[in-house]
């Protein structure tokens, strides 16, 4: 990235985090402001009432006095301006921004997360995409809260440091400037060693990612367990040290390698600070200046070093958040790759379509092979079809279609005649209820776990049912807080439930959507027969005029399916419901008599 484009890009980065916490909370922001201008001003203001000090107390020796009103009056006001610049700056730094820092902590995770939600499904499988999620995560809030606020005081430094310019320029108006060129080594050096520094954090992601993922590994009990049994913990161990010290080297080298140059940048800072004040000696020994003018001269010019040292560092640093704030928009403003019609088309009656797959293939990129192939099938309103297969055959992928997570590289799906790339996401995912074999286990309370599966409606009565239907009830009666039990091993008081618990209160948020479509991929993998047959026994009867999609390798729940699909190779090898694919002798009846010869073994 060109000078040009990086100052471009810090500008737009500047805009973007002023507006966020501009609509986080526009009456801090405004005081904030003020508190910040104020800032500038007050030093300059401290250092000539100093100088009006000094001054009086020499005329008042000079003349024999005793301390006058005037003396009093100028100390007092010293004083006062003293004690408004520390109520001023506790309000500022100890309430304003510690409150105004939560403000837009919030409205940047909130934006973040809202962001994560709309993403395509795509997004989340590609390497690049999460490499960035990953540094965007590192960078916000805090990154983004240091960029809003270093910005702010560098504008400060930045106020004092022309008021200090324009108050030197009657002292001779290449002195300022001296003074202002002084701090350029150390700016100088300060950016370069940024761009090292962030050469290094971009070159070694793969790195991190790899350190971040061995470390979590010690996080999850089930990974643990392995890991035990296995003896690898040492191993991995030993992995992470290795990483840990690369990382650690990568960092230590450019700081080694900057020290000298800042050390040297500072001595030239300081001796042309001596010089400037050094020249201004020989008029205040000849009485051409007073000692009070002069001490102000020599405050100003720390003025200037200090303002410049201040927002040397501020906009040091401001450079380096932004490049790691850059990531954090570059997430916001990740584009749609599935595509959405606007408004596009949306169903006013939400009950059992009729669903369709017309010639649809799929492949998951340009240079990857189809998974899917020519696919063709129709599914009536409440039809019950069964999708079976060997692992890989792309019963997956095929859901995966229907839910719009992709579009098919060929052919059409069409619910009610519509092509489903017209219809609004939103309207149509209220068509639809899934359980997936990875569901998510939610560290909430029972009673949450299940109405998030409609979240819009609140009816504990049947949030009961579902319980009952899913053959949850039984197990959550049992627990001390009922429904209100939290879950988890994340929280106090919260209990841990077995896989087949989870999976049986996965099944009741189904059973409480009670969409007109529900898909099920191995939804009794870990319950035993009995309640297995139990649910499905449940999920018929009130599935009986709705669409049901099962996704199984167990053939004692797909039997009963009004149409099995056989997928093989991304193809519909067969097709039929359980007698006439039998009959066929195929690949479904060979599938079904192992499994059963199995049973009967």
């Amino acid at each position: 990235m060109s000078r040009t484009d990086a100052l471009k890009q810090f500008v737009k980065n500047a805009k973007r985090i002023i507006s966020v916490a501009w609509q986080a909370d526009r009456f801090m922001f405004i005081v904030l402001v003020a508190l910040v201008l104020l800032a500038a001003v007050v030093p300059i203001a401290f250092s000539y009432i100093f100088k009006l000090v000094i001054d009086e107390i020499i005329k008042t020796q000079n003349a024999a006095m005793a301390v006058t009103t005037t003396l009093l009056s100028l100390f007092a006001f010293r004083y006062v301006l003293d004690l408004f610049a520390n109520l001023r700056a506790t309000f500022h730094y100890e309430y304003l921004d510690n409150l105004f820092e939560h403000k837009i902590d919030n409205a940047l995770v909130l934006r973040f997360i809202t962001k994560l939600s709309q993403l395509d499904i795509p997004h989340f499988e590609d390497p690049e995409t999460q490499n960035l999620i990953i540094k965007a995560r590192q960078a916000y809030p805090w990154r983004l809260i240091n960029f809003f606020y270093f910005l702010f005081y560098s504008i400060t430094s930045l106020g004092t440091l022309i008021g200090s310019f324009i108050v030197l320029i009657p002292f001779g108006f290449w002195i300022p400037l001296a003074m202002g060129l002084a701090t350029v080594p150390r700016f100088f050096y300060r950016n370069r060693y940024i761009k090292v520094e962030w050469a290094r954090y971009d070159k070694n992601t793969i790195e991190q990612k790899e350190l971040m993922y061995l470390q979590g590994l010690f996080d999850d009990p089930s990974d643990i367990k392995e890991l035990k049994v296995a003896q690898a913990s040492s191993a991995l161990i030993a992995r992470i040290r290795k990483l840990q010290e690369f990382l650690y080297e990568s960092t230590r080298k450019p700081l080694r390698g900057s020290l000298p140059n800042f050390f040297l940048a500072i001595v030239f800072e300081i001796g042309i600070l001596f010089i400037l004040a050094y020249l201004k000696l020989p008029a205040v020994t000849a009485g051409a200046i007073t000692l009070g003018t002069f001490t102000f001269y020599i405050q100003m010019l720390d003025r200037i070093s200090q303002s410049s040292q201040e927002m040397v560092g501020q906009i040091s640093k401001l450079f380096e958040q932004n490049l790691y704030v850059g990531f954090y928009f570059a997430v916001l403003d990740l584009p749609k790759i599935v595509p959405e019609k606007n408004p596009g088309f949306a169903f006013a009656e939400i009950r059992p379509p009729k669903i369709e797959f017309q010639n649809v293939s799929f492949r998951y990129d340009a240079k990857s092979p189809e998974v899917l192939k020519d696919i063709s099938f129709s599914l009536e309103p409440g039809q019950h079809l069964a999708i079976v297969g060997p692992n890989g055959a792309g019963k997956t992928t095929l859901i995966s279609l229907l839910l719009r997570f992709y579009d098919p590289s060929r052919g059409q799906i069409l619910v009610n005649d519509v092509d489903l790339k017209d219809v609004q996401s939103s309207n149509w995912y209220r068509f639809v209820s899934i359980l997936f074999q990875d569901f998510v286990k939610f560290s909430l309370s029972i009673k949450d776990n299940v109405l998030l599966g409609n979240p819009e409606l609140i009816d504990e009565k049947k949030m009961w049912n579902a319980a009952e239907q899913s053959g949850a009830a039984e197990f959550i009666e049992a627990l001390p807080k009922k429904y209100e039990q939290r879950l988890g091993k994340r929280f106090e008081d919260s209990a841990e439930l077995s896989q087949g618990q989870w999976q049986k209160l996965a099944l009741a948020r189904a059973f409480y959507e009670a969409a007109p479509i529900l898909i099920l991929d191995e939804p009794t993998s870990a319950i035993d027969a009995e309640a297995e047959a139990q649910i499905f026994d449940n999920l018929y009867r009130t599935y009986k005029h709705k669409t049901l999609i099962l996704i199984s390798h167990r053939f004692s729940t797909v039997r009963n399916a009004d149409k099995i699909i056989v997928l093989k190779d991304g193809m519909i090898a067969e097709e039929g419901n359980h007698k006439s694919l039998m009959a066929m002798d195929g690949i479904y009846a060979r599938m079904f008599r192992k499994q059963a010869k199995g049973y009967l073994d």
